[in-house]
């Protein structure tokens, strides 16, 4: 997704003047751009709604672990557990509905008369305007939804630490401090992501490079190292957490045979 990003932030034939005018000949040229990159945000896509589908494991047994078995802040610990759904869910729905619109919106351009419309060789081309018309509104409607996940993902985040720092009370060891401080930072970029993805609606030029930089620091640095050391906590902390649940058991069987 941030390849792609790249990709349409430096397109070359970028005139903001054209593309609001809706000249026919410029918006034929972005058109051939989407055909170019279609496997790139093809894939980006699946591998995006990949990510948040197997985003949810770690999130459920780390508010399993977290409320003690579910019987500690119970809404809190769910509420985490439902806004990791969520964000997968909408993820997944924001992509089938885009990748299907604009397949179809491809097989407009690559099938259908766009050029003559008034008349028999009119060559109005007042198809490409309608198209791109409906292309905008799409993506206006889509870029809403995709961008839901950033707010997921600040909760996330924040009721996680909130969690750790009760756990951290009486277990400083499992869970460290700068880790779970970096999970609040990494909620607050998401704010901001969520935010640029926003305007990047209105303000392409400016705000895209913008959400680039955001998603590029928070996608493939921040959450990766996040994950990585939560990937290494997880076993010390789910072993911790049987440790009473053991102890009661030994102790009940040794006063059995005793």
């Amino acid at each position: 997704m941030l390849t792609y990003f790249v990709k349409e932030s430096r397109k070359n034939h970028f005139d903001y003047d054209l593309y609001v005018a809706l000249d026919p000949e410029y918006l034929q040229e972005e058109w051939r751009f989407y055909e170019e990159q279609r496997p790139l945000w093809l894939s980006a896509g699946v591998i995006n709604g990949l990510a948040w589908f197997f985003f949810i494991f770690p999130m459920i047994q780390l508010t399993w672990i977290l409320s003690h078995r579910g019987t500690k802040s119970l809404w809190m610990h769910i509420a985490i557990g439902i806004l990791a759904l969520t964000g997968a869910f909408t993820e997944w729905i924001s992509r089938f509905l885009y990748i299907g619109a604009a397949m179809a919106m491809e097989l407009v351009v690559n099938d259908f008369n766009l050029n003559d419309w008034i008349s028999t060789n009119s060559n109005d081309q007042i198809g490409w305007r309608a198209l791109e018309v409906t292309h905008v509104v799409v993506r206006g409607l889509i870029l809403y939804i995709d961008a839901f996940e950033w707010i997921c993902l600040f909760f996330i985040m924040v009721f996680i630490h909130i969690s750790v720092r009760k756990w951290r009370v009486h277990d400083a060891v499992t869970f460290g401090a700068c880790w779970n401080s970096l999970g609040l930072f990494i909620g607050l970029l998401s704010i901001l992501d969520f935010v640029a993805e926003i305007l990047r609606l209105d303000g392409f030029q400016i705000f895209g490079p913008i959400a680039f930089w955001y998603g590029a620091v928070n996608r493939l640095l921040l959450m990766p190292l996040w994950l990585i050391i939560l990937g290494f906590r997880l076993p010390y902390a789910l072993i911790k957490l049987n440790e009473p649940v053991d102890s009661v058991i030994d102790a009940q069987r040794q006063s059995t045979t005793y």
